[in-house]
C-alpha cells in the first residue's frame, strides 16, 4: 500500500514539474521576437526549395520516364 502512495506522490510531483515547464515554454514563446519568426519562416522556405524541391523533381522525372516506356 505504501508503494502505491509513493507512486502517487511521485506522479503528483512530476505533474507539477510538467506544468511548470509548460508555463516557462509559453512565456518563452510569447517573448519570441518578430525577427526570429521571420528567420524561421525564411529557413523553412529554403529547406523546402533546396531539399524537398529536388527530391520531388527526381521522383517526377522517374515517374515520367517509366510512363514513357
Amino acid at each position: 500500500m505504501s508503494e502505491q502512495i509513493d507512486v502517487t506522490q511521485e506522479l503528483a510531483k512530476l505533474q507539477q514539474r510538467v506544468e511548470h515547464l509548460e508555463e516557462r515554454m509559453e512565456k518563452a514563446e510569447s517573448k519570441q521576437s518578430p525577427l526570429r519568426s521571420l528567420w524561421e519562416a525564411i529557413r523553412s522556405i529554403l529547406i523546402g526549395l533546396f531539399i524537398v524541391g529536388p527530391a520531388a523533381a527526381i521522383i517526377l522525372g522517374v515517374l515520367v520516364a517509366l510512363a514513357g516506356k
